[in-house]
């Protein structure tokens, strides 16, 4: 099945290896990139090796998260015991501040976060593409594909840092969600019992965070990117909500529907990911193979990473995922597909009439 044409790229069914779990990868932190345009900007403090050995290390991530839901299921048990009243603080002047200050501090991170990802990333591609004008739709799928550019076939690999600051700054975005577990103990602190969707929103995203970073996925970029934009949203709306600004209803629902939509675009969009192959140039694949290998074969794997085979032409079909790389497809697609679940319905409750009732 073809999309762009039969000898450029193509859709293929991935072979089962894909979907191996891959060996503990090695971690590369990133890299300095001030000398990037607006490098300052995006780049305001290099990476500490320590915190960043720290956020990989999968002792400390799944420590995080199993304490966090344990610590909410306790205290959901202990708002119910005091009948869901408010706690004192939540009532004081010094709280209502700290809330205002909380939202909109993540909402102009989210909106930093988001314009940091899109300039690197476009950044990184004017480096990595041929002469302008020259660029098509081959390019762009191997730049998606191959986010790595020590594997690049056909763009040109750039050592100038414009790759390590999209990483920096997804990992950044990545630490945030640490912090953003307080709102959840907002939720709590207000008496309120934190629901299934909002303890496993934060814990799960932790988690998909941390493998799309550890396992430098390329899908993992564009669904920050992507999450970036709606928490700007959403951010901003609860900073107008602790300023006592109100809201109208048909907003709140169009930003549920907003987060609903960008958790199936995201699984759609990483879905694709399995399935796309590209045609490199013979000539820009010389010594890719092994001696002898068959040219006539199309199920000869190079011993990289699995990621090319030949065609009957001697030309190269370089698949968009290699070995094992669908494991981070596979744990963010079963994350998102029950989250989906759990938006669609909390909207239907919140948003649509039952029978019998009468919407306020």
């Amino acid at each position: 099945m073809d999309f762009v044409n039969s000898s450029s790229v193509r859709l293929d069914l991935p072979p089962l290896r894909t979907f191996r779990v891959p060996r503990n990868p090695t971690i590369r932190i990133p890299l300095e990139i001030r000398k990037i345009p607006l490098g300052k900007i995006f780049y305001p403090w290099k990476a500490n090796p320590a915190i960043f050995d720290l956020s990989m290390s999968a002792n400390f991530v799944f420590t995080f998260a199993a304490v966090y839901v344990t610590s909410v299921l306790l205290l959901n048990r202990f708002n119910a015991g005091r009948n869901y009243k408010p706690w004192s603080i939540s009532r004081t002047f010094v709280y209502r501040q700290m809330m205002t200050l909380h939202n909109a501090a993540l909402a102009l991170f989210s909106a930093w976060s988001l314009c940091g990802m899109l300039y690197t990333v476009y950044y990184h591609w004017l480096l990595a593409r041929p002469e302008l004008g020259t660029a098509s739709s081959l390019h762009l799928v191997e730049f998606l594909c191959r986010f790595d550019q020590r594997e690049y076939r056909i763009l040109k690999p750039r050592m100038d840092g414009s790759r390590d600051g999209v990483i920096y700054i997804y990992w950044i975005f990545y630490l945030s969600k640490f912090y953003e577990v307080v709102d959840t103990f907002i939720i709590l602190s207000r008496g309120k019992k934190s629901s299934t969707l909002q303890t496993f929103h934060h814990a799960g995203v932790i988690l998909i965070g941390w493998v799309g970073l550890r396992y430098e996925s390329p899908m993992a970029p564009p669904g920050a990117t992507l999450n970036a934009f709606v928490h700007t949203l959403m951010y901003s709306y609860f900073t107008l909500q602790t300023l006592g600004i109100s809201v109208s209803k048909p907003l709140k629902r169009a930003l549920t529907i907003i987060q609903i939509v960008q958790f199936i675009v995201g699984l759609l969009f990483s879905s694709f990911y399995l399935f796309v192959t590209y045609k490199a140039p013979a000539s820009m694949n010389e010594g890719v193979f092994p001696a002898g290998a068959p040219s006539e074969s199309v199920s000869v794997f190079s011993q990289t990473q699995g990621h090319q085979y030949r065609r009957n032409d001697n030309s190269t079909m370089i698949r968009c995922l290699g070995d094992g790389e669908a494991f981070p497809l596979v744990v963010a697609g079963s994350y998102l597909l029950v989250l989906i679940y759990l938006f669609v319905r909390f909207y239907i409750k919140a948003y649509t009439v039952q029978p019998g009732k009468v919407r306020p």
